[in-house]
């Protein structure tokens, strides 16, 4: 390669290079704090509302079988600016029903009535696809019928299957067609392919496990958050890049991790580290219009 050459090549690299720099420069950082769980008890539902409105969480993902899910529509209503979606629970390590009957479910429900309480015994059950579409339709219907806007769909535990049940996620994608749903939290949207918007974990709280005697897992909040994981939160977010994110949270005010959690997702510190890099807080109604159009309210 003779002179000429080089020098233009080096031109080139360095327009595509310094192309490339401005663009990212411009583009902003965006952040989505999606809670999971709310409905599951009255502090986890108290829990999301500190975190929402003196924290940084932007989205709340409801469990229609749950206790607690009216109390949870009541505040939902209260804060419009907290995006909701439907939590759909096929297994559940609190005792949880599904919404139709029995006799309509009876594959995905235990001896006892109630939900499987993990992946293992779900499997087992050889959960037949029709009764699945029927029960995710029926906690979809109960959650439109409430009057609140929802405005997303994911899932809760492993009621996708685990990615042993590619069945049952096509059954999810497809009823977000339908019901015109944004698609998120599955394995696949770590990239941003079907929200929009990329994944960043570094679980502020530590569930636990356990097999007990009788076959049944059970599992726990872990003990109080390690130093470590709060300023790896920190960390996190003081170096993310451009682009458009996503984290996921459980808040609540019982558990000790689930309150050390929300504590951290209000902290002062958290929200100078935001204004500093300039990161803007948005929600699943933001990444529905972005794929939609229009206004998800």
């Amino acid at each position: 390669m003779n002179a000429q050459c080089s020098s233009a090549l080096l031109i080139l690299v360095g327009i595509v290079s310094w192309a490339a720099a401005a663009e990212n420069a411009e583009r902003p950082i965006e952040l989505l704090v999606r809670g999971d769980d709310m409905g599951h008890s009255l502090d986890v539902n108290q829990g999301f509302i500190k975190a929402h409105t003196e924290g940084i969480v932007t989205s709340a993902s409801l469990m229609a079988p749950s206790l607690y899910f009216d109390d949870a529509i009541t505040r939902c209503k209260a804060h419009p600016k907290l995006a909701p979606g439907i939590h759909v629970t096929l297994m559940a390590t609190t005792p949880m029903r599904p919404i139709l009957p029995p006799d309509q479910v009876s594959s995905l429900i235990a001896p006892n009535g109630f939900f499987y309480h993990g992946l293992e015994d779900f499997l087992k059950s050889e959960p037949k696809i029709d009764e699945v579409e029927k029960e995710v339709r029926a906690q979809i219907e109960k959650c439109l019928g409430t009057g609140l806007r929802f405005i997303y769909l994911d899932w809760h535990m492993a009621s996708n299957g685990g990615g042993k049940r590619p069945d049952i996620v096509a059954v999810f994608q497809r009823l977000c067609r339908e019901y015109r749903l944004l698609y998120t939290h599955d394995t696949l949207d770590v990239d941003g392919r079907y929200s929009g918007a990329k994944f960043f974990g570094v679980g502020l709280e530590a569930w636990g496990t356990v097999r007990l005697p009788d076959g049944n897992l059970a599992y726990w909040c872990g003990p109080d958050m390690p130093e470590a994981t709060r300023l790896k939160f920190l960390d996190t977010l003081r170096n993310l890049q451009p682009g458009t994110w996503y984290t996921i949270c459980h808040p609540g005010l019982y558990a000790p991790r689930q309150a050390q959690s929300v504590a951290v997702l209000c902290s002062q510190e958290v929200k100078d580290i935001l204004h500093a890099r300039k990161i803007r807080l948005i929600s699943y109604a933001d990444l529905w219009n972005r794929q939609f159009g229009g206004t998800s309210q």
